[in-house]
């Protein structure tokens, strides 16, 4: 079974834009002169067939030659492909060193066309005889056209294997443009500078919306060269076109093709235009209207995939891949220390069995058994009637009550032993001894719990981040080509911008130069993604370069006020208060009121707010946040508690989740209505365990949440008391809510504090 091969259309009409650019380049002088031979030599070394380029060469020389030309244009085609096929032939063979047999080929060509070719000599105004014989300028045309052959390979293999692909050198960028001035002649020459200057419109407002830079006058100056070297069009006239289609193209394919023609009308006014002919000015019109129209016309995805094939090859993706390669291998290994973490709590949690208690209760019954049981002459018989398991029932009871006597004694037992006070004496001697055993062993159980509850707070900590740091930094190129495109309009150049994070929390990063406005830089980041954003970091390179942050404004920002006063005759306050700030979105607020007042209670209070802001700031879970100050509370050997309130605020969308331990009400005040929060925990440090549960709020602009030591609230008679005392103070301004609430409080006191009091005022509002 034989497979048909599919027609390459793509290579056809590869050969068919080579095929136009020989014919065109037939015509760049009036000799026919063997320019073509140049391009045909670029072909073959580029990969393309040589026998292709050979025939379409000779087919191109049947345009206006004679018979003289046709068949030295038979000759040289023959020649050249015979050395491409020769050098291949001998290449398989595995002989090195044989590029030189189509050089040679195209020297004996060209020797052809010195020694047989019919040729016109140009007059030239230099003075000199020699030039001006058509021999000599034959010798000449023939070592040009010997060095174009390596000039239009080195084009032709950056056009074919690296154009839209990399970025390409700066000598192959020359070579390149060298070739389509050349090709450009010739289509003034061949075909008119009427239809020269349709194609360059088109290609010109193609790149222009391509790349929507100011790389488009660059091609507008090369566009002009060939029609400037004909003596038809200055060099200015597409300067002008670069520059208005360049500014026009922000708004639109539209508008930059009206440019366009705008340019060519008023160009026309001065050039005479609308004195032509009928015939002549049918033609000049359709070169400027014809384009414009076409480039309407071009569909959007055809567009875009241009501009894509563009960004590509200008992305710097190697830093990129560096980047999402690092943080992969950080989230890996992020990932495997959180393990570590969580199999350290899985290991203190099965530590706390209740083996030791058990082993502990064997011990107390058999001490027991030796001391007292044994030396009675009634042993065996109590052991007969089962009173050793009664002495089991007895430990256990004495164990929970740390000592026994007659009462607690079993029924059977106490018919049975004759000896037991001795059992009593001996069973409570060895229960002080216990107590002091099981206080250890608790203590030990509690610290496992403790460091439990730490690796699992940890291991999520670490979880998190390596979930965060394993997630590939998105690539955004439209939306950093467009801001980079902003930014050059705005007077700031950028030479490098990146964007990543989430679509709806970009983060922006720039390099720039000179003493750029940052300002600037942030209105016009803002404009392009429709959201403030703000300057999160500036961090200089050089003296002339830094690099800017840029990350999405938060919606709401956060205004704060306290006012406090302590016990009247204490030299400390016992209410502590902490604003931080856990990362760029989000804000802890709480107060903590500690056990009675003064240094002692000051201490209290203050070792819990930081260890609240070490752990939020650490955004270890909120649970294991407040169990863990919990545990190190009940450590203390003195009565040590505090009472808490704690509101992680998140200022992107004003939600609020607060914490209430053992704390007195607090409120939401919202513009003529007021929530009352209440808690029904108890105080840290009271209990060994607490599990205390988080409500969430939805603050709206102007909202203000407020909270209250119990030295605020217990100078009023209830909340309904303090209720109509919050209505008749305004909220606007949350330092004078504070003051003025501490203000009544101590009026309600007769102006004695007795107690410490702290009044804590949190007010959302719109970032401007």
């Amino acid at each position: 079974m034989t497979l048909k091969k599919q027609t390459d259309y793509s290579r056809i009409l590869l050969y068919f834009l080579f095929g136009a650019a020989l014919l065109f380049l037939r015509y760049v002088g009036d000799n026919n002169e063997p320019l073509p031979l140049a391009l045909v030599y670029a072909m073959g070394t580029s990969g393309l067939s040589p026998l292709v380029g050979a025939l379409i060469f000779w087919l191109v020389s049947l345009t206006g030659a004679t018979s003289t030309q046709l068949l030295l244009s038979a000759g040289q085609a023959v020649l050249l492909a015979l050395g491409f096929y020769v050098e291949k032939r001998l290449q398989k063979s595995g002989t090195n060193k044989t590029s030189f047999l189509p050089l040679l080929c195209l020297s004996l060509s060209l020797g052809g066309f010195v020694a047989f070719a019919p040729f016109k000599a140009y007059v030239l105004p230099l003075g000199v005889d020699f030039f001006a014989s058509a021999l000599a300028q034959k010798v000449i045309i023939a070592a040009l056209v010997f060095l174009l052959a390596a000039v239009f390979a080195v084009a032709v293999k950056a056009l074919l294997k690296k154009f839209l692909k990399c970025r390409l050198k700066g000598e192959e960028l020359v070579f390149i443009v060298l070739f389509f001035v050349l090709v450009g002649v010739g289509i003034c020459q061949f075909l008119g500078v009427n239809a020269y200057m349709g194609i360059a419109l088109f290609v010109l407002l193609t790149f222009a919306c391509a790349t929507k830079d100011a790389s488009a006058i660059v091609c507008a100056f090369a566009l002009s060269l060939p029609p400037a070297l004909v003596g038809v069009a200055s060099l200015e006239r597409f300067f002008i076109y670069g520059v208005a289609i360049t500014l026009f193209m922000k708004s639109g394919r539209l508008p930059a093709a009206l440019a366009s023609l705008a340019v060519f009308f008023l160009y026309g006014y001065y050039d005479g235009l609308y004195t032509f002919e009928t015939n002549r000015l049918v033609q000049a019109t359709l070169s400027a209207v014809l384009p414009a129209l076409l480039f309407i016309l071009i569909p959007t995805p055809l567009i875009r995939e241009l501009e894509n094939k563009l960004v590509f090859y200008r992305e710097k993706h190697l830093s990129r891949i560096a980047i999402n390669r690092n943080r992969a291998a950080i989230g890996e290994q992020l990932f495997e220390i959180s393990a570590v973490f969580r199999e350290i709590e899985t290991t203190f949690a099965a530590l706390g069995t209740t083996e030791a208690e058990e082993s502990a209760k064997d011990y107390i019954r058999n001490a027991v058994i030796e001391e007292a049981c044994k030396p009675c002459p009634q042993y065996r018989a109590c052991r007969r009637k089962g009173a050793h398991g009664d002495l089991a029932r007895l430990v256990d009871v004495g164990c929970l009550k740390g000592k026994v006597n007659l009462i607690d004694v079993p029924a059977n037992l106490a018919d049975t032993c004759i000896n037991q006070s001795n059992v009593l004496y001996a069973l409570n001697r060895q229960l002080g001894d216990y107590r002091k055993y099981m206080t250890e062993t608790e203590n030990a159980a509690s610290g496992r719990a403790l460091l439990a509850g730490q690796a699992q707070g940890v291991s999520e900590i670490l979880k998190n981040l390596a979930l965060e740091q394993s997630e590939p930094l998105r690539i955004y190129t439209d939306k950093e080509r467009a801001l980079n495109i902003a930014l050059l309009s705005a007077g700031i150049v950028c030479s490098e911008v990146l964007v990543y994070g989430e679509e709806e929390t970009p983060t922006l990063s720039l390099i720039t130069f000179g003493k750029a406005d940052v300002k600037k830089i942030a209105a016009v980041a803002s404009e392009q993604f429709k959201t403030p954003m703000i300057i999160s970091e500036r961090i200089s390179l050089t003296s002339d370069k830094f690099c800017c942050i840029l990350r999405k404004k938060p919606r709401y920002d956060a205004a704060f006020g306290v006012a406090s006063a302590k016990k009247t005759g204490e030299i400390a306050s016992g209410d502590t208060h902490s604003l931080i700030r856990i990362d760029e979105r989000r804000f802890m607020v709480a107060l903590s009121d500690g056990m009675g007042s003064g240094e002692y209670a000051r201490r209290i209070s203050e070792s819990t707010i930081s260890l609240l802001e070490s752990f939020y700031r650490a955004k270890m879970p909120p649970t294991s946040v407040l169990a863990t100050i919990n545990k190190l509370l009940t450590f203390s050997k003195e009565e040590t508690f505090a009472c808490v309130d704690v509101a992680v605020i998140d200022l992107d969308c004003g939600k609020a989740d607060v914490v209430k331990i053992g704390s007195p009400v607090g409120f939401i005040l919202s513009g003529n209505t007021i929530k009352v929060l209440d808690g029904d925990s108890l105080p840290l440090g009271i209990l060994d365990s607490l599990h205390p549960e988080t409500a969430s709020y939805e603050l709206q602009e102007n909202d203000v949440l407020l909270f209250l030591s119990d030295g605020i609230t217990g100078a009023f008679g209830s909340t309904t008391d303090l209720y109509d005392v919050l209505k008749g103070i305004p909220a606007n301004n949350p330092q004078q809510l504070a003051d003025l609430l501490l203000e009544n409080a101590l009026k309600a006191y007769g102006g004695v504090a007795k107690d410490d009091m702290t009044a804590l005022a949190v007010r959302l509002f719109k970032a401007a």
